[in-house]
């Protein structure tokens, strides 16, 4: 079994990168994907939270490959907390910078410092099941998406993996959205 799943990782990570760009509305991509997430054995006994942003924000990407990244980063965050703890998943805008930033939260235990420099690197791994391939995947999808990458880890606040994209279309209102 983890011989399959280090294959299908690394066809997905040696795959060439060929994207069918559209305009995605991260709230509502992030709704539908933490709706499907809170049913996988990770997120088990976790609760998951989304906090949108208070506007429709829109970027033009691939959104299987951006609905793969929010798959693989609350997995990750699901996996490193014990049962009745909590994982949240924020939307900011950031109009000063035209950029989304969605932040992935747990309160897990802190991660090293010479940990979280070797986290994207591919077929480094923290668990001994690991492929090294997930946040190595993510980041190429970011990456390709003109976006940063960025982990912060400490005792107090947790982990945080914080993906920025640029943004595709100005923010609309919620009611705006909601008429379409």
């Amino acid at each position: 079994q983890r011989l399959a799943n280090l294959l299908n990782e690394i066809s997905l990570y040696a795959k060439p990168q060929v994207s069918q760009r559209v305009a995605v509305e991260i709230n509502a991509l992030a709704a539908a994907t933490l709706d499907t997430l809170r049913a996988t054995k990770e997120a088990l006994g976790r609760e998951i939270i989304l906090i949108p942003a208070s506007v429709g924000v829109i970027v033009l990407g691939d959104r299987d490959k951006l609905k793969q990244v929010l798959i693989n980063l609350v997995r990750n965050a699901c996996d490193a907390i014990a049962p009745g703890e909590t994982v949240t998943c924020s939307v900011k805008l950031h109009t000063d910078t035209n950029q989304v930033c969605i932040h992935v939260h747990n309160g897990g235990a802190a991660i090293p410092l010479h940990v979280l420099a070797k986290l994207t690197q591919p077929f480094y791994s923290t668990k001994p099941s690991g492929t090294g391939l997930g946040l190595a995947i993510v980041k190429r999808i970011v990456e390709e998406h003109t976006g940063t990458l960025s982990i912060q880890s400490d005792l107090l606040a947790g982990t945080t993996v914080s993906i920025s994209l640029p943004l595709g279309d100005k923010p609309k209102s919620r009611y705006l959205l909601q008429q379409f």
